[in-house]
């Protein structure tokens, strides 16, 4: 009985040892935040990737007037073309993927993008005129994850900020800025999964 409960012993503590191995990849740093799960690189198992819109559900508009909420939600398919377009490009100049589609189901070992906005901050042009030094300046906020197409599996979760284009010392509104923001998403993205592919 004591040679039996120790082969079960020893059985248990070897397989524990053997997951443990599986250590999931190191993050890009391409985004503010990321957690990884893959545990080997996305070429090993997927050949796809299905760029979904991202969704405005719950989001916090900053800086933000009942008119100026209504530009920004006419603004979001722009937005969702520009991310989804600049992601693709990158993707494809690096032959990343044998495949990208948006918003469709799709044949293959697919990987998904899902994504939401969760601030819309449309900046204060006084404080960048008088403040300086990146006060005041407009900005979009997301998160989103990465999951297995057949599974629903996460393979990686992130949350990123998009300062970018002039959106810390120029005086552009937010109308000009969010277009180019969506933008650096896409790109900033496509740094994420190319370090991961």
């Amino acid at each position: 009985m004591k040679k039996t409960l120790l082969a079960i012993l020893m059985v248990i503590s070897c397989s524990a040892f053997a997951t443990a191995g599986d250590k999931p990849l190191p993050p890009p740093e391409a985004l503010s935040e990321e957690t990884v799960f893959l545990t080997e690189k996305i070429s090993a198992n997927y050949d796809t990737l299905v760029i979904m819109d991202f969704s405005a559900e719950g989001a916090e508009y900053s800086n933000v007037d009942d008119e100026e909420k209504t530009v920004i939600t006419n603004m979001m398919p722009m937005l969702m073309n520009n991310i989804a377009d600049s992601l693709t490009a990158e993707l494809k100049t690096k032959n990343i993927f044998k495949k990208i589609v948006r918003n469709k189901d799709s044949e293959g070992r697919t990987i998904i993008l899902e994504g939401r906005f969760s601030e819309f901050n449309a900046g204060s042009r006084a404080l960048k005129f008088f403040v300086g030094f990146g006060a005041g300046k407009a900005y979009l906020k997301f998160k989103g994850r990465f999951i297995d197409g057949a599974t629903g599996k996460e393979l990686a979760l992130f949350e990123d900020r998009e300062t970018g284009y002039r959106g810390s010392v120029g005086l552009e509104s937010y109308k000009d800025l969010f277009p180019h923001q969506a933008k650096g998403i896409g790109e900033n993205l496509a740094r994420f999964l190319i370090t991961l592919y």
